[in-house]
């Protein structure tokens, strides 16, 4: 099947939906995407496109939106349980740590900020902040200057998580975070991989991130955009929606209770992007970087942790329950969309 096959037009619609390649991996027969080794940089060309050009303020908006849901703000739960739990690995280090961070940028600045509360000082640790946005990681390092970190605190790379052998040798990291990044790959097998390469014998991985099973089928969101939008040509987009991924007209696999809550709760926030970028296009502040797309490979924790430990990496060591009396440790009570998932590399 050709690649434009795996996405449709939608720029009558409220959202951009992006490729169908982008969905989680396992998902892929669902939505009608067969094929071989390819796909892998496929897929991750399609991440690249969406995030290397994006903007400060796409990041901003996505915030925006998390909060005007009412969903409180769920970004920066996440980075602030991963700022914890560095901080609580600096306390207790007598050495200085390696950290590496893919997706960097206001996870960053916060961490930071972090450390200065907590009293540790900010030499204790080295950080490669990889990022594909060069816009952002710039904007990142003006920010740490601005807090008094020097050239020798840190360094940053523009590129894709999936890169890091060209630029980080293996054996050499301490601390590998993910915050709200890893769910931008389809396979993430190959960006865990080159992690778990990239990480010094005893080293940490920490993954906080959204949970959700709602890109799994192409009828939970074929349900959605039928259900929650309304646009003039709305009948003719979901027909052309239909005959690009047949199962859409199929119902989709019932969910456990935590993972209902999750896509709940992830629809409200793509009503709120949807408000959002309607009202910056009516007013013309809406760019192309700006956007982001709605279909990601989110999924469901547990999904995740299986391939965590098929690289090689454990979930249920002594330092990771020092670390967090949970592994994964859910953030909300009701729901598993926000998870903090620790993993060592033995």
């Amino acid at each position: 099947m050709s690649l434009q096959l795996y996405e449709i037009d939608s720029s009558r619609m409220p959202l951009t939906l992006g490729s169908a390649l982008r969905v989680p991996s396992y998902a892929y027969k669902n939505w009608g995407v067969y094929g071989g080794n390819w796909l892998r940089e496929e897929s991750d060309r399609q991440y690249e496109l969406e995030w290397k050009g994006g903007s400060p303020k796409q990041m901003q908006n996505v915030v925006k939106a998390i909060t005007e849901s009412g969903l409180g703000n769920y970004s920066q739960m996440l980075r602030d349980a991963n700022a914890s739990v560095v901080s609580e690995i600096l306390k207790k280090s007598e050495e200085k740590i390696n950290y590496l961070e893919l997706g960097a940028g206001v996870s960053t600045v916060n961490l930071y900020r972090k450390m200065i509360n907590d009293g540790i000082d900010v030499e204790k640790m080295f950080s490669t902040l990889v990022e594909p946005s060069e816009e952002r990681i710039v904007d990142t390092a003006n920010e740490l200057y601005g807090m008094g970190l020097k050239d020798s605190d840190f360094n940053i790379i523009v590129a894709r998580d999936v890169d890091i052998p060209i630029f980080v040798d293996t054996k050499s990291q301490d601390i590998v975070s993910y915050v709200a990044v890893l769910h931008h790959h389809a396979f993430i097998d190959t960006p865990l991989t080159c992690v778990y390469n990239a990480l010094k014998k005893d080293g940490m991985l920490i993954v906080a991130d959204w949970h959700n099973a709602m890109w799994e089928h192409p009828n939970r969101v074929y349900e959605f955009l039928r259900d929650d939008f309304d646009w003039p040509v709305k009948e003719e987009d979901l027909k052309r929606f239909s005959d690009a991924y047949p199962k859409s007209m199929e119902p989709a696999p019932e969910l456990l209770l935590l993972d209902a809550g999750s896509n709940r709760n992830i629809k409200k926030f793509w009503r709120s992007w949807a408000e959002i970028r309607k009202n910056e296009i009516d007013e013309n502040k809406f760019n192309p970087e700006d956007d982001i797309w709605l279909l990601e490979a989110h999924r469901p924790v547990e999904k995740q942790n299986e391939v965590i430990q098929d690289i090689g990496y454990k979930l249920d060591t002594p330092r990771i329950s020092e670390l967090q009396k949970e592994n994964p440790k859910r953030l909300i009570d009701d729901t598993g969309i926000l998870y903090v998932t620790l993993a060592q590399k033995p």
